[in-house]
């Protein structure tokens, strides 16, 4: 990943720099094919997986790879803060299932968008984010 600089500015003109931004927005080929491979294996798993761990465990792992890839594929940030806003994300739908958001808002259980948020809250599900977290920091920084 790019590493990003910070600049002081003293209020000399010859040292005035322009600040680098630490989030960019790019395109990369690369990231954006993880991300591909991952969404199809997830959709795989979603039809065609009905047991006890690949889906349910293995699954929620691989949601937060797939996302860190997806949204590494548009934004060019330091790795760890890329690591820790996915696994926030994932937190945050796991906090929407445990508050019955879906209901709430009055989405049909049936309806895509009810698959996406989940029904169900389950403790060990922000233990498989975190290990998705995991894992992608060890992936980008080995």
């Amino acid at each position: 990943m790019n590493t990003f600089k910070r600049t002081t500015l003293t209020g000399q003109p010859s040292d005035m720099e322009e600040d680098t931004s630490a989030i960019q927005l790019r395109f990369s080929a690369k990231n954006g094919l993880k991300s591909l491979v991952c969404f199809i294996a997830l959709v795989v798993i979603a039809l065609y997986v009905r047991d006890s761990f690949i889906r349910p465990t293995f699954g929620d792992v691989l949601v937060v790879v797939w996302l860190y890839y997806f949204l590494a594929s548009m934004l060019s940030m330091p790795v760890n803060w890329l690591v820790s806003l996915v696994v926030l994300i994932a937190f945050a739908v796991e906090l929407g299932q445990l508050l019955q958001v879906a209901t709430w808002l009055g989405i049909a259980p049936s309806s895509p968008l009810a698959v996406i948020f989940g029904t169900t809250f389950d403790w060990k599900d922000l233990l498989a984010y975190c290990i998705g977290g995991c894992l992608c920091w060890w992936m980008e920084v080995k």
